[in-house]
């Protein structure tokens, strides 16, 4: 290593068409910023457009980052050599899973120094199983310690931290029987994300005729992202599967977003706006929600007509009433700036949605079963009538999500467990 300041090699930022994965690697510089000021952390990113770029430009102006890739040869670029002969520890930031293998073995062979995962969801039930949160938990309790695969859990055992972004991770891990990092819970660190483009939101609210604290946000989405279909590749097997399940489910889910907009639009008297977590879902809310809602009702609802950059949402999000979203991304950027916010969890959804019951707010989280009209029509009702003790859950999100994760930065920095808070008790399974 060259320098005396205490860096942290970031590996992160999976993918640009969704907002929340874009926030992953923000949120966790932001984090870093806020709870250890004197750290570098140096942005090794998978996939980044220049939109993002731009974006990170702005909110971090002093952010490194490093393009480059890990092969036989080493390092396929000299920034990002000299990013790892300077890093301290290489830190896999939040996402879906522990996605990178080959550069974590790559780093125990050839570097050596410390590495660990920060914020991170390992769900090894769901896909394919769909089921409802409390149905996960019991079977995650049911697996035997033998179920990862061994070079997964060498890897996860050799670590020197695992923060896990809810408890469910954490329960699968230790029931895994992993005991050689520091295995706490440590949020998604897109709960740090704060950045907003307020020139743009107010620009799209002017074009839309909406005012500030007068509308509310609708997110939709199919219980399979299309990748293929994103991507313009040719879809696998599990893809084709995923796409008949999409087409078999999509009315009867986003018929449950209508009903909350319908209920908005009705007990608020004000406009909803439809707007995109992904990309695919600008296509899916045009062809799909104006034949779910009521004349009079579509006549309040504006849909975005383009995929937007998340420092627009984010700004957006900020002026908001309401957010009420079927992914699970939106709710964490609208809880950071003590918006109301409701999350309708499909059941293809994976463990991350234990995050919200985590950090002492269970009844954010609307399983989309049988009962989840009814449900979502109550708590839209209940928000629009009188938004304070939604407004008071978002930000006991957000206090709660800055706890742990100050706790869990600080523990990076430190190289040794410092003792994480505990998930909030809430007394609800």
């Amino acid at each position: 290593m060259t320098s005396t300041r205490r860096t942290v090699l970031l590996r992160s930022s999976w993918a640009t068409v969704n907002i929340g994965d874009v926030a992953h690697s923000p949120g966790v510089v932001r984090a870093f910023q806020r709870f250890a000021p004197g750290v570098e952390v140096v942005l090794w990113p998978v996939r980044l457009e220049e939109r993002e770029r731009s974006m990170l430009r702005h909110a971090f102006p002093d952010l490194r980052v490093v393009d480059g890739t890990l092969g036989g040869d080493g390092p396929s670029t000299p920034e990002l050599a000299a990013a790892i002969d300077g890093a301290d520890v290489l830190m896999h930031g939040s996402g879906a899973d522990a996605f990178q293998s080959t550069e974590i073995d790559w780093w125990r062979e050839h570097v050596g120094r410390p590495y660990g995962y920060f914020g991170v969801t390992v769900d090894p039930l769901c896909p394919p199983t769909m089921a409802t949160l409390p149905e996960l938990a019991q079977m995650v309790d049911l697996l035997p310690p033998s179920y990862l695969e061994d070079d997964v859990k060498d890897r996860f055992d050799s670590a020197d931290f695992v923060y896990c972004r809810e408890t469910l991770t954490l329960a699968t891990l230790r029931g895994q029987k992993i005991t050689g990092p520091d295995l706490a819970f440590g949020p998604d660190g897109t709960f740090a994300f704060d950045h907003t483009d307020a020139v743009a939101a107010a620009r799209l609210l002017e074009g839309f005729g909406l005012q500030p604290g007068r509308f509310a946000c609708f997110v939709p989405r199919l219980r399979y992202a299309p990748y293929a279909k994103i991507y313009g590749t040719e879809p696998t097997r599990e893809q084709m599967r995923r796409d008949a399940v999409n087409r078999a489910t999509a009315t009867h889910d986003l018929a449950v977003l209508a009903a909350a907009i319908e209920t908005w639009v009705r007990v608020s008297g004000l406009p909803a706006v439809v707007v995109p977590e992904m990309s695919y879902a600008v296509e899916l809310a045009h062809e799909q929600l104006p034949g779910l809602l009521s004349p009079q009702t579509l006549g309040q609802v504006r849909l975005l007509d383009r995929y937007w950059p998340l420092e627009e949402a984010t700004g957006v999000y900020a002026v908001s009433s309401l957010v009420v979203s079927m992914e699970c991304h939106s709710p964490i950027l609208a809880a950071r700036h003590a918006i109301p916010t409701v999350y309708l969890r499909q059941p293809t959804e994976t463990t991350k949605s234990q995050m919200f019951a985590d950090l002492g707010a269970p009844d954010l989280v609307i399983e989309l079963d049988h009962r989840a009209a009814a449900t979502v029509v109550a708590a839209v009702t209940d928000i629009a009538t009188d938004p304070a003790p939604a407004i008071a859950r978002s930000r006991r999100v957000a206090a709660n999500a800055d706890d742990r994760l100050r706790a869990a930065v600080r523990a990076c920095v430190a190289g040794r467990p410092i003792g994480l808070p505990a998930p909030v008790e809430t007394g609800d399974a």
